[in-house]
C-alpha cells in the first residue's frame, strides 16, 4: 500500500528561475524579503503622501493626522507593497497585464533547502509547515506577556507596570493567542493533513493558500507593534468593546486593522478548504469515507465564511467612530452601543467552534490510531459537527446576560446554550468507547488527546453553569470566566494542537521526535495547566475580579502560587521547542506509517512526495476499520487491485 517517494525529473519540474542581471539585481528586485521590504517601506510613504495630500484637497485640518496616516499608510498600503515584493502577486499580474500564457514550470512549489520556507510556497506541505512555525512564534510571545502580567499579580498592588500596560499586556496576549495561535495552527495542520487525507495533489488554489499565509505575520505584527503607538498597546481586551475601545490610545486601531488582515487570511483559507473537500476528493471517497479530521474542517470552513465578516463589519465600525468621528457605537452621537456586542459575539461565539472543531477531528485521528479501534459512532460523530455548526449561531447572548441586552432573551440563548452540549457530549461518550477495550498505546500524541478529553469535560461542565442565567449574573467577569476560557481554549484547543504536531511530526519532517522528552513534555504541561487555572475557579467565586492589576490582599496567597505554577507551564513549552528542533535536525529516520494508521496521508512516504502521490489512491472503505479482516481505506494500485479489494471489503 506504500508509495514510494521519486524525484521529478528536472526538466518537468525547473529550478528556479535565475535573472540575467546578476545576483544584487535579483537581491534587490526578485521576488523575496528584501524586495518586499523596501516595497513596504514605499507603500507606506505612498499611503502617508495619499492622506496628506487628501486632507489638503478636502481643507481638513489638520493637515497631518497621526493615527490616520498610521491606519492608511501603515496598515493598508505598506502590508500591500510587503506582499508585492515577496511575490504574492506575480503570477496574477502577469496575466492581468494581458501577456502572453507561460507554461507552469512549479518553481514555486516544494521545499528543497530550508531557504524555500522563507519565500511563497505553493506546496500545501510547505505552508502548513509555515503556519506552524509562524504561529508557535506568536505563541511564545504570547506567553510571555502572560508571564510578564502574572508577575504582576503574584502580589496585591502595582510592582512593575501600570493599569495600562497591564491591560495592554492581558490584551495582546490573549489576541494573539487567539487569533495569531489557535486558529492559524488548525489552518496548519489541516493545511499539511486534509489534501493528503483526500488523495488530492495540492489545495485547490495554491497561490490563494500562500497569500493567506502571508497574511497572519502582517496581522500578529500589527498587534505587538501597538506598544510602540503613543500611550501604549490597546487596553480593551480581546473583544475592544465600544465605546471602551474608542476611547483608547492610538493602539487600538493597530488591533482594528491587525483582527481584518487575520479575518481575511481565515476567509481565503475556509473557502479554499471548501472547495478542496468539494471537488478533489480521490476516486471512491464519498463523504462518508472521509477521515473525521476532513469533517471537522469541513464544518470549521463553513463557520469562518459565514462568521468571519461580522467582526470584520464591527472593527471596521469602531475605527470609522475613531478616526472619521462617526457615531455607530458612540452614545453621544445617539449610535448603540450594545449593537457592538451583538455583532461581535455572533462572530466570536462561533468563533470558539472556530478553535475546538479541528481540535476534535485531531483527537478522533489519535484515539482510533492509538487504540486500533474503529471509530464508534463514525456517521453520528460527523452528524453532531453539523449540529454544533448550525446551533453555534443561536448561542452568542449568552455573554450578554449582563450587559444591558432585552430581559426575553434570556431565556432563549440559555436553552440553546445547554442544548449546544449535546452534539459536544455525543463526542466524548463516541471517544470513551472508542477507547473502551482497545489496545491502548499511551504515545505523546495520545497522552496529550487524553488529556484534552478529560480537561475540555471540566471546560464544559463549567460552560453548562455559565449557561445559566443566575450562575453567570454571580460569576461574570471573575476568574471563573478566566478559568472557564483556559480549561476550553487551552485544555481543549492547545493540547489538541500538541497531539497534532506529535502525531504528524514523523510524516511533516521524515524524522522521529524524542519520546522521551515529548511525555516530559505532556505531564510537566497537564500539572502546570491546572496548578495553573483550576484554583482560579475559587478565586472567582470568591470574587476575585479579571482584568485588574490589583485586588484584594485576600486572594494574595493563591495568586502568588497560580504565579509560580503558571512559570513552570510556560518552562514546560522549552522542552517541546527543544525537542522539535533537535529531532527535526538529527532525530531517527521516520518509517512512511510509524504508527500503522490506515489513512491516506500515512500510506505514502516520510515527507510526502512533491504532489503527495506518485499515482492515484482508489478508496475502497472506511478510513478506521482497525481489526476488520482484509479491510483497506484505499490502494495505490491499478484498477483490478481496487475492484478485488472492494470485493474483499464487500
Amino acid at each position: 500500500m506504500t508509495a514510494t517517494h521519486h524525484d521529478p525529473p528536472h526538466e518537468e519540474y525547473p529550478a528556479h528561475f535565475e535573472p540575467a542581471h546578476g545576483p544584487t539585481w535579483k537581491l534587490l528586485f526578485g521576488a523575496g524579503l528584501v524586495r518586499g521590504g523596501w516595497m513596504g517601506a514605499a507603500g507606506f510613504v505612498f499611503g502617508m503622501l495619499l492622506v496628506l495630500v487628501l486632507r489638503w484637497w478636502w481643507s481638513w485640518e489638520p493637515y497631518w493626522n497621526t493615527e490616520v496616516i498610521l491606519a492608511v499608510g501603515g496598515m493598508v498600503t505598506a502590508p500591500i507593497g510587503f506582499l508585492a515584493g515577496i511575490g504574492s502577486f506575480d503570477y496574477w499580474l502577469y496575466y492581468i497585464s494581458g501577456r502572453p500564457t507561460r507554461p507552469e514550470d512549479h518553481s514555486g512549489h516544494g521545499a528543497h533547502t530550508w531557504k524555500d520556507y522563507f519565500r511563497v510556497n505553493t506546496d500545501h506541505k510547505v505552508i502548513g509547515i509555515q503556519y506552524l512555525v509562524t504561529t508557535f512564534v506568536f505563541f511564545t510571545i504570547a506567553g510571555l506577556m502572560a508571564m510578564f502580567f502574572r508577575a504582576e499579580l503574584a502580589q496585591p498592588g502595582l510592582q512593575f507596570v501600570d493599569s495600562q500596560t497591564f491591560n495592554g499586556l492581558v490584551s495582546v496576549h490573549a489576541t494573539l493567542m487567539i487569533f495569531l495561535f489557535v486558529i492559524p495552527a488548525f489552518a496548519g495542520l489541516a493545511n499539511f493533513a486534509v489534501p493528503l487525507m483526500l488523495g488530492a495533489p495540492d489545495m485547490a488554489f495554491p497561490r490563494l493558500n500562500a497569500l493567506s499565509f502571508w497574511l497572519l505575520p502582517i496581522a500578529g505584527t500589527m498587534f505587538v507593534a501597538s506598544f510602540l503607538a503613543p500611550g501604549g498597546a490597546f487596553g480593551a481586551g480581546w473583544t475592544g468593546y465600544a465605546p471602551l475601545s474608542e476611547g483608547q490610545p492610538l493602539g487600538q486601531t493597530f488591533f482594528n486593522m491587525g483582527v481584518q488582515w487575520a479575518g481575511a487570511s481565515s476567509i481565503m483559507t475556509a473557502l479554499n478548504f471548501l472547495v478542496t473537500i468539494i471537488t478533489m476528493r480521490a476516486p471512491g471517497m464519498t463523504f462518508w469515507r472521509m477521515p473525521l479530521l476532513v469533517w471537522a474542517n469541513f464544518t470549521t470552513s463553513l463557520l469562518v465564511v459565514i462568521a468571519t465578516p461580522f467582526i470584520a463589519g464591527s472593527q471596521f465600525f469602531v475605527m470609522f467612530d475613531r478616526i472619521m468621528h462617526t457615531s455607530f457605537f458612540t452614545p453621544d452621537g445617539g449610535g448603540y452601543v450594545l449593537g457592538y456586542q451583538h455583532i461581535f459575539w455572533f462572530y466570536s461565539h462561533p468563533a470558539v467552534y472556530i478553535m475546538m472543531l479541528p481540535g476534535f477531528g485531531i483527537v478522533s485521528e489519535v484515539i482510533s490510531s492509538m487504540s486500533r479501534k474503529p471509530i464508534f459512532g463514525y456517521r453520528l460523530m460527523a452528524l453532531s459537527l453539523l449540529g454544533i455548526l448550525v446551533l453555534g449561531f443561536s448561542v452568542w447572548a449568552h455573554h450578554m446576560f449582563v450587559a444591558g441586552m432585552a430581559d426575553w432573551l434570556r431565556v432563549p440563548m440559555m436553552i440553546t446554550t445547554l442544548l449546544i452540549a449535546i452534539p459536544t457530549g455525543i463526542k466524548v461518550f463516541s471517544w470513551t468507547a472508542t477507547l473502551w477495550r482497545g489496545r491502548i498505546h499511551l504515545t505523546t500524541p495520545m497522552l496529550f488527546a487524553l488529556g484534552f478529553v478529560t480537561m475540555f469535560v471540566i471546560g464544559g461542565l463549567s460552560g453548562i453553569y455559565l449557561g445559566s442565567v443566575p450562575i453567570d449574573i454571580a460569576a461574570s467577569d471573575t476568574y471563573f470566566i478566566v478559568a472557564h476560557i483556559h480549561y476550553v481554549l487551552f485544555g481543549g484547543s492547545v493540547f489538541t494542537i500538541f497531539a497534532g504536531v506529535y502525531y504528524w511530526f514523523p510524516k511533516m519532517t521524515g524524522r522521529l521526535y524524542d519520546e522521551r522528552l515529548g511525555k516530559l513534555h505532556f505531564w510537566l504541561t497537564f500539572v502546570s495547566f491546572n496548578a495553573t487555572f483550576f484554583p482560579m475557579h475559587y478565586v472567582g467565586l470568591r470574587g476575585m475580579p479579571r482584568r485588574v492589576s490589583d485586588y484584594d490582599s485576600a486572594f494574595g496567597d493563591l495568586n502568588f502560587a497560580i504565579t509560580i505554577s503558571s512559570f513552570v507551564l510556560g518552562a514546560s513549552f522549552v522542552v517541546f521547542v527543544y525537542n522539535i528542533i533537535t529531532s527535526w535536525v538529527r532525530g531517527p529516520i521516520a518509517e512512511s506509517n510509524p504508527w500503522r494508521a490506515h489513512t491516506l496521508e500515512w500510506q505514502v512516504s516520510s515527507p510526502p512526495p512533491i504532489f503527495n502521490f506518485d499515482e492515484i489512491p482508489q478508496v475502497v472503505g472506511g478510513p478506521y476499520e482497525y481489526g476488520v479482516p482484509g479491510a483497506r481505506h484505499a490502494v495505490m494500485s491499478p484498477a483490478k487491485e481496487a475492484k478485488e479489494a472492494q470485493e474483499v471489503h464487500a
